[in-house]
């Protein structure tokens, strides 16, 4: 099974992050999702990722600055690359539920993919935001922003505007993630 690490795969989020804290582990399904590298805090995650029950991750953003989701499968002894071999590598459902813990009010918010941190994911490394509609309904959704636009190239990102979220208040973004290399 082709190993996800630290620089493998990051669900990076743009916009107020920055503070610094103890990074933690998370564990649900089969998959681990850290804040190891800073700018925000996961206060909880659960779910097993599948369409009907969707990895849910809670997080605080509290200043200016990229926060980046840090997201590896388990290893486990009865994976094989045979258990891949007609299936995505990574098939995810993923809700993001992220307070505002800064001082500033978001007007818009940017979801972007990448397998090599800091180096955009293009098409062909077969990291996507579902391009090649894996899942039922390829859908990103918020409840707070009324538009979404969605930048496929040179990079996967997904970019929600005509909305906001004050201080203290939470923003809900609904993605799936496809992984088939």
């Amino acid at each position: 099974m082709k190993a996800l690490s630290i620089i493998a795969f990051c669900l990076v989020f743009s916009v107020f992050a920055g503070n610094a804290h103890a990074a933690e582990i998370w564990q649900a399904g089969n998959y681990t999702f850290s804040d190891e590298l800073g700018g925000f805090q996961i206060v909880g995650v659960r779910g097993t990722g599948s369409e009907e029950d969707p990895f849910i991750i809670d997080q605080r953003i509290t200043e200016i600055g990229p926060a980046v989701v840090v997201i590896r499968p388990i290893e486990s002894e009865e994976s094989s690359w045979e258990d891949q071999r007609y299936s995505p590598f990574l098939q995810i459902s993923v809700i993001s539920v992220i307070r505002n813990d800064s001082r500033r009010v978001w007007a818009g918010f940017d979801l972007e993919l990448q397998e090599l941190l800091g180096k955009p994911s293009v098409y062909r490394d077969g990291l996507s935001f579902d391009q090649l509609h894996t899942f039922d309904n390829r859908v990103f959704s918020s409840d707070r922003f009324g538009m979404f636009t969605d930048l496929t190239e040179p990079y996967d990102r997904v970019r929600f505007e005509q909305g906001k979220v004050d201080p203290g208040e939470t923003a809900r973004f609904q993605m799936f993630i496809t992984d088939v290399t």
